[in-house]
């Protein structure tokens, strides 16, 4: 993915089911993960509701897996709060220049995140987990699961 893909209306371009690929790799256990599944975005009221469900597998483990975010975004903007599924923030995102660089402290865990657009049916977004608690990072590819409106 080298383009970079400006988004003017960020409610206009999630909206839909996405493929999603993700990649964990603990650095802390040496353990590593794939999820394979899909991410839908639906509109709710004030944004979008997104809902990821799909199989992970991690060392040992094999079973579903899947997450609830909220976006307060409205029509015809590029920044969202990204908030967690009982309401707390999870970040601020703004992708009008086709990509972004986010912070989430978790406790006394930092994430710092790159989201990257590469066109209208492509997203990725990597996390570097630094802290005593966690060393990770958690790499995710988002491929359109239908066509992008026009």
């Amino acid at each position: 993915m080298a383009a970079i893909y400006p988004v003017a209306d960020l409610a206009r371009f999630l909206a839909g089911p996405w493929r999603i690929a993700r990649r964990v790799a603990d650095r802390r256990s040496g353990t590593t993960g794939r999820l394979m599944g899909i991410a839908t975005f639906t509109q709710a009221s004030g944004g979008l509701r997104y809902d990821e469900r799909g199989t992970l597998t991690c060392g040992a483990f094999r079973g579903e897996a899947y997450r609830s975010y909220w976006l307060a975004v409205g029509p015809g903007r590029a920044e969202a709060e990204v908030r967690f599924d009982d309401g707390r923030l999870f970040h601020t995102l703004d992708l009008s220049a086709g990509r972004a660089e986010v912070e989430h402290d978790c406790g006394p865990d930092r994430y710092h995140g790159r989201y990257r657009v590469g066109g209208r049916d492509g997203w990725t977004l990597a996390w570097q987990v630094r802290g005593p608690r966690k060393q990770m990072i958690i790499a995710t590819r988002y491929v359109r699961a239908s066509p992008a409106l026009p």
